[in-house]
Parts: C-alpha cells; structure tokens; sequence
C-alpha cells in the first residue's frame, strides 16, 4: 500500500509542478485505428473516409468520450478527419483540460460526443526522481526532463542527445530502448537530463519536426544546454554530453562550444554526412546481397544531381524537375517528392546542413575526454572504422583523451543479438525480430560507459 501511496504522491506533485509552468502538458487521444481498413469491415461499415477504431484505451480520453471498436472518427474539433493517417497528426495538437468534440458515424448514424481532453501520464518512478521543466525558446516553450538517482546526490550530469527520427523523449513504453539506455545511467548513479525538439511532446509554439532543418535543431540542443547551466542541482563541472546516432553529429558541435568535463558518442559518424550516406548505400546493399557492382555505376552516374543539391544552392524539389534528379534524392536520401520527406522521415533539408558541418574541426576544438562505441552488429553506423578514426583525430589533437570501445555482439538500438551476420538474417523476418529483441537491450554498455565516465570524472 505503502509504494502505490509514494507513486500516488509523486504524480500529484509532478502535476502541480506542471500546472505551474506555462507550458500546457499534451492530451491523449487513447485510440487504436486501422491504418487501412480491412475490406471485410469497409463493406460491413460503408466505410469511405475517416478512421475507423480498432480499440480505446481505458482512462483515456478516448474511453471517456465513450468511443466504441468499429466507430468511424469522420471529425475532430474543427478538423475533418478524411482518411487515417490525419488522426495522429489531428491528437499530437491536443493539450489536456481542454474542450473536445468528435463526430463518428456508428450503425450508420452520425453521433456527436464531447468531453475533455486527459492529459498524458507522467513518467514516475520508484528509484529515481524526475523533474519536468521548461524553457522559453522563441515564441514557445521547450519541455526538459531531468531523472536522476533518488536520495543521493548523483556522480554527474549527462544531457542526452537523441538521434535522427522525429520522437518525443516523454514517457517511453518499458521496452524503448532509449528509456532503458537512460534508466541504466541513472541505476548507475547519474543524472539524466533531455529536451523534446522540435513540436516533439509538450514543446509549444515550434516547427513540426519533419520540416525543421538540422540547423534550427542545433539551436534548439544549443538553448537546451544553456538552459542545463542554469539549473541549481547540476554541477557545471561534471556535464557529460551523450550523443546516440545523429546526436553524434550534435554532440561535438556542442562540446567545441561549451567545453563540458566529456563527450560519448555511440553508433555515430565522423565524416562528412554525404560520404557517409554512399558508403551506408554500399556497405548495407551489400550485407543484402545487392550486385554492389552496379550500385556503384549506378551512384556515379547520379552524382551530378546529387552534388547538385548538397553543395549549390539548388533546392530539392530544383534537382526533382527530372527524373533523373528524383531518381538521385531518393537513391541517396530516401527523398520522396511527394512527401518532400528522406530518410527517417525528415526533410530534405536536414541531411544538406548535416553535410554542411566538418566534424573533424569540432572535434578539434573539443577538450574534453571522448568516448566513441561503435556495436558490433550497428549496421545504420556501417562499421567501426569511422569510430575509430574519430578517436585517432582526438588523440592526435588532445593526446590521451579519446578512447574507443567496440560493444560486441550489440545492435545500433543497444541490442545484444550476436554478429551482423545474425542482425542481417533477422532483418528478413521483422516482427518475429522486434518481439526478440525487445527483451535484449545490453547493460554492458552502460557497464563500460558509465565505468569510463566515472574513471574520467575522478582525473
């Protein structure tokens, strides 16, 4: 009785702490949808437009309203919802207490029904205590997050940079890999700190973050560390910047700047961004079995194109007015004209300013002591090497403060799976491989990283 007194506790305060700030905390809409409606249900329904519901979670917004398997969600607020995958785009605008209406059609008639909007859980736990915070960032504001170990002062500060794809940092599922990265951290004595980017989680009035550049996201990392140096609890002294996969980029573009005590960098890249977009083509066409061979013809002949867009100032949709010019983006970045989205689900753009920063002068520029891992079997970092030189240019530049460490038998999500080989093999069987690896994420990487930073701390 006594802990869910304490859990109870926590989140009550946790709510008054948010009710403070003038950040509003996000709404959830609770529903499960059908991507796209089984045509048994379409003929049963008369389905033509809308989102039809799989399920609605309890104690949500959704139950609340009295939301019901086979409605048809044709309308929301003022928004009218045409096809499914509005829906997501239509609940990551809603903001908890606030007035709701939503029109289904159910048994062939249309129904109206009204609440409020819930607010999304907080993220608590029993070992560690979290602090939601805020900071002012042009016309809105930017949620931080801060966890660390309960009833002790914690060994230092790690701010968290996360990678390339657009996801919140609040509240991850049990299983998410970068909430287990984070909770190994604290388990082993560290403070946490994050940030949302972009429209990410309860941020306000900010770019979505499919559009926003890589430059604009700098500036926001940039204002989150600002906003890291003013909070009272952390030792300015003992900041340690932790860059998961692209955050490897932003990660040095900081350091040279705020020189914190040291830098770990896991799964990431040191060279230039477009280099290392041909060789993840090359190296990952080949652990599939590609003709490699003719994919090098095949991207020498784009390159025109491709060099057109990362180094003039022609735009995307300039190099798409061809087909070869679309052909080129979309081999190299994954670019779709239509979505004007690439790899990840970003713009075009991200990947050009990424290639815009010459990474080897950040790390000159950076004092502190770094730490680059690469994982055995990370196939979206192709392979150690780059890790690796990263290390020998810090070592020539600062002799003795970089180190590199190989995690064996480790995935780019911090998955302990076995050789690239064995990765590969699964990658043919995708849901059967998310339901293994769901329970493998690798503590011994938080083992060596967290014995380093504490080696480091101690000098």
């Amino acid at each position: 009785m006594r802990k869910y007194f304490i859990v109870y506790t926590l989140t009550i305060f946790l709510a008054q702490l948010i009710n403070a700030q003038h950040i509003k905390r996000k709404g959830s809409l609770g529903v499960g949808f059908y991507q796209k409606t089984p045509d048994s249900l379409v003929t049963k329904l008369g389905y033509s437009q809308g989102a039809v519901v799989q399920f609605a979670v309890p104690n949500t917004t959704a139950a609340n309203l009295g939301l019901q398997i086979n409605d048809i969600i044709t309308r929301v607020n003022d928004i009218t919802i045409n096809n499914p995958t509005q829906l997501p785009l239509v609940a990551k605008t809603l903001r908890a207490q606030e007035p709701i209406k939503v029109i289904v059609i159910r048994n062939n008639k249309e129904i109206k029904l009204s609440g409020t909007v819930m607010p999304r859980p907080l993220e608590t736990s029993n070992t560690a205590t979290i602090e939601y915070g805020e900071f002012a960032y042009q016309q809105g504001y930017v949620r931080t997050i801060y966890k660390a170990p309960k009833d002790r002062s914690p060994l230092g500060t790690i701010y968290f940079l996360q990678g390339l794809p657009c996801y919140s940092m609040d509240n991850f599922t049990a299983f998410d890999k970068t909430k287990q990265a984070i909770d190994a951290m604290v388990d082993r004595g560290f403070a946490v700190y994050r940030m949302e980017k972009a429209d990410m989680g309860d941020n306000m009035n900010m770019a979505p973050c499919e559009t926003m550049g890589f430059n604009a996201e700098l500036e926001m990392y940039d204002a989150g560390y600002k906003n890291l140096l003013t909070l009272k609890k952390v030792d300015t002294g003992k900041i340690i910047l932790f860059g998961h996969s692209m955050g490897g980029v932003t990660a040095p573009l900081l350091s040279a700047k705020y020189q914190p005590k040291a830098v770990i960098v896991y799964g990431t890249v040191f060279k230039h961004w477009l280099d290392y977009l041909i060789e993840a083509n090359m190296i990952q066409s080949g652990y599939y079995g590609d003709d490699t061979v003719q994919l090098r013809k095949t991207i020498d002949a784009a390159m025109p194109y491709i060099n057109d867009y990362f180094y003039t100032n022609k735009t995307a949709d300039d190099i798409c007015k061809t087909a070869e010019g679309t052909a080129a983006l979309e081999l190299i970045m994954s670019y779709d004209p239509k979505t004007k989205l690439g790899a990840s689900g970003r713009a075009a753009s991200v990947h050009k300013e990424l290639n815009q920063h010459d990474l080897s002068v950040a790390w000159a520029k950076t004092n502190s002591h770094v730490l680059a891992i690469y994982g055995e079997c990370d196939i979206a970092a192709n392979n150690a090497t780059d890790h690796q030189a990263l290390i020998d240019h810090v070592n020539r530049i600062h002799p003795g403060k970089g180190q590199f460490w190989l995690a064996p038998k480790t995935t780019h999500t911090f998955e302990e799976i076995g050789s690239m080989q064995d990765f590969i093999k699964w990658q043919k069987t995708p849901a059967a491989y998310y339901q293994y690896a769901a329970t493998k994420f690798n503590p011994k990487v938080f083992d060596h990283a967290c014995n380093w930073m504490k080696e480091v701390l101690a000098k």
